[in-house]
């Protein structure tokens, strides 16, 4: 199991972004943070790490659980990380 892996990667592998070059952007252009520090695309993540991310306006907090760099099917990247955003009821 991997200790760490970049951002980039894992937005791509967890299914929160189609691609990777595009989470690289989302980095590039200010719009992700982890532990509440911006995120370049080569910032690294834990498992316990906060992730706020603003995809397609719409605001996105979770927490990571697993790290992984491959992309994986919906069901399996569902149980990497806790979506805080969710757990919010209105």
């Amino acid at each position: 199991m991997l200790a760490e892996t970049r951002i980039d990667r894992y937005l791509a592998a967890v299914r929160l972004v189609k691609t990777r070059p595009i989470a690289s952007r989302l980095c590039e252009g200010g719009h992700v943070r982890v532990d509440g520090r911006t995120a370049k695309p080569s910032t690294r993540v834990r498992v316990g790490d906060r992730v706020e991310a603003r995809i397609a306006d719409r605001e996105r907090i979770i927490e990571v659980v697993r790290v992984i760099e491959a992309r994986v099917g919906a069901p399996v990247a569902s149980t990497c990380y806790i979506d805080h955003l969710s757990l919010i009821h209105i």
